[in-house]
């Protein structure tokens, strides 16, 4: 029972994140974000984490999105209208992104299989414990590059939301 609803809600995260990405409507694009956060959410309360699916849900469905959607509103977004010349650009741009995180995750793998580390310390301990020090502990020392990767990536969708907002000159 557990893997079958494990199953379904990374199958709900990853097809809501499609919509996010394929979608040309920005304001349905946010919503589609809040359903992934809350199958994310899921995920981590079955990878017995209550405290990091708490924080996903008051941090990024709570407060970033709820900025984003501002943002959005603010600039008084429409449906994104389909221009050939800019299709180029967004392939090029997504290709260039996608090699970055393919050599990102490389170097990572090879780090990790230089210096012997596999993983976290022992991440059962870390839920037995489930203290924000001990999620701050190994948060901050080991994932420390990811998670500023994490706020790298949130503040490209910050800036892709206004790219995507700004009116062409008539």
């Amino acid at each position: 029972m557990e893997l079958a609803l494990f199953i379904v809600c990374a199958a709900v995260a990853i097809l809501f994140a499609l919509v996010v990405v394929t979608h040309p409507d920005p304001v349905r694009s946010v919503l589609a974000l809040v359903v992934t956060f809350f199958a994310l959410a899921i995920l981590y309360v079955q990878l017995a984490a209550p405290l990091i699916a708490a924080l996903q849900i008051i941090v990024y469905a709570g407060a970033i999105l709820v900025l984003f959607l501002f943002v959005i509103m603010l600039l008084n977004a429409g449906p994104e209208k389909d221009t050939g010349d800019r299709s180029r650009l967004r392939t090029i741009i997504s290709l260039l992104t996608a090699a970055g995180l393919g050599g990102m995750i490389a170097a990572r793998a090879w780090l990790n299989q230089s210096t012997g580390i596999e993983g976290a310390d022992n991440p059962s301990s870390l839920a037995a414990e489930g203290s924000v020090h001990a999620v701050a502990r190994v948060l901050f020392d080991r994932y420390l590059f990811a998670f500023e990767l994490v706020s790298i990536v949130l503040l490209a969708a910050l800036v892709g939301a206004l790219v995507l907002t700004k009116k062409e000159p008539a």
